[in-house]
């Protein structure tokens, strides 16, 4: 985060204030000293986003080690790879829709931890400068990872690399995000093998597919008491 001085209006007048913005920086990810993609993210977490990176695209489905220089993120794995070429991101996130393997998980949550999901992705970065998104993962009844970022797509990769490089079993965990569900983010959690998503936000049509065919299932729209169950209902005890 950043202070930066600004102009407020209201209807009452306009003073100058100060402000809390989100720091934004350009992010190089390598894989075994090959440069893999440019990455616009907050600049903290940096293991954790290049190893979840590296998992949640499919490159790898392990890391050996992660070492950072600056904001150079240098990833090396050696098994799992699958053949990889160079590409450029943004905060934006990847248009990739590869999906390199099927869910399994015999995972059932409650309602109650629906919500529980969607009340801790409520981040003190949000909170100040109203400009990030937020991921978490969850399991056996507490919160196991938390990340914030500008891009929402780096928050996912920031929570799975903390499990990848803490040896969690990503197929007993929950991924909850502030942002949208669209087939990249569906993605990136079947390639980690995470078997339940459940976002505030909506999804998409080739999100919902991609759910489906991978395995996945997807809560969205978490309002109040409520939230909507899109595909494989039998992990959300009472609706399967």
């Amino acid at each position: 985060m950043a202070e930066v001085r600004c102009l407020e209006f209201s209807r009452n007048g306009v003073s100058r204030e100060a402000r809390v913005v989100c720091t934004e920086e350009i992010v190089v990810i390598n894989l075994n000293g090959r440069p893999i993609a440019t990455q616009v993210a907050t600049p903290t977490e940096l293991r954790e986003l290049g190893a979840g990176f590296i998992v949640s695209q499919g490159m790898a489905r392990s890391i050996d080690s992660v070492r950072v220089e600056g904001l150079t993120v240098n990833v090396e794995a050696s098994k799992g790879l699958a053949s990889i070429s160079t590409f450029i991101e943004s905060s934006g996130g990847p248009a990739s829709g590869t999906l390199l393997r099927r869910v399994e998980s015999d995972l059932v949550i409650t309602p109650d931890d629906v919500f529980t999901v969607i009340g801790a992705i409520v981040s003190d970065l949000w909170e100040k400068t109203g400009g990030a998104h937020c991921s978490v993962l969850f399991s056996e009844g507490g919160i196991l990872a938390k990340s914030s970022d500008v891009g929402r797509h780096n928050t996912v990769d920031k929570v799975i690399g903390h499990a990848v490089l803490s040896g969690v079993d990503l197929s007993r965990c929950v991924l909850g995000c502030t942002g949208r569900q669209p087939l990249g983010m569906i993605t990136k959690a079947a390639n980690a093998g995470i078997p339940i998503v459940v976002s505030k936000a909506a999804t998409t049509t080739r999100g919902i597919e991609q759910a489906e065919r991978a395995g996945i299932t997807l809560v969205c729209r978490v309002k109040g008491e409520g939230f909507t169950v899109y595909t494989h209902p039998q992990r959300v005890a009472g609706l399967g």
